[in-house]
């Protein structure tokens, strides 16, 4: 019995540590860090820390919660919906601006059934005024991304993302990034 039961916390343990994930996204101008760990709630769900920056020497930091599940009546599609908390203070303008914002979003994930090492992502956040706090009034946040899973445990990954704060002053969209990227991601 005491046998049993050590098996069943080792397995317990085991899949909780290969929940975790770490994202690193780079474009020519921006580097992003993502570190992510299971929710529990269902599925592929995940409570997740981000910070990017850039060189223009702007930076946004949240956390966020994403409920994903996989579409049983399509083999490979995963579709999630999310919410995020960010601050930002970012120097597109001539002076720094600083916000904050409560984003919600989503997110879908499609991977190739005839070959699982393939998969084809897509995201988009957005905040309204009401819910965007500090020198601006909206932000906005899309991508879209091909992956391809070296392992089990290691994924590369090529796209485009454009994330950014409209100032409300100057009526300027300070932008984070507008372009391609390149990343890895290691699950553990």
């Amino acid at each position: 019995m005491l046998r049993k039961i050590l098996a069943i916390s080792l397995m317990s343990v085991t899949s909780v540590v290969l929940a975790d994930t770490l994202d690193i996204g780079l474009s020519d101008t921006t580097a992003q860090f993502k570190y992510g760990v299971a929710s529990g709630l269902s599925g592929k769900s995940e409570v997740y820390a981000e910070l990017m920056y850039n060189d223009a020497n702007s930076v946004i930091g949240g956390v966020g919660l994403l409920v994903a599940n996989d579409e049983m009546t399509v083999p490979g599609l995963t579709i999630g919906i999310g919410a995020k908390a960010l601050a930002a203070t970012t120097k597109e303008t001539p002076s720094r601006q600083n916000a904050s914002t409560l984003a919600l979003g989503a997110q879908v994930r499609y991977e190739l059934p005839a070959e699982r090492r393939v998969a084809f992502a897509g995201e988009a956040y957005f905040a309204p005024k009401i819910i965007t706090f500090g020198d601006a009034d909206r932000y906005q946040q899309y991508g879209a991304r091909a992956e391809f899973s070296i392992s089990p445990q290691l994924q590369v990954y090529a796209g485009y993302r454009k994330t950014w704060f409209h100032i409300k002053d100057s009526g300027a969209d300070a932008v984070l990034i507008n372009g391609p990227h390149v990343g890895v991601q290691l699950s553990f």
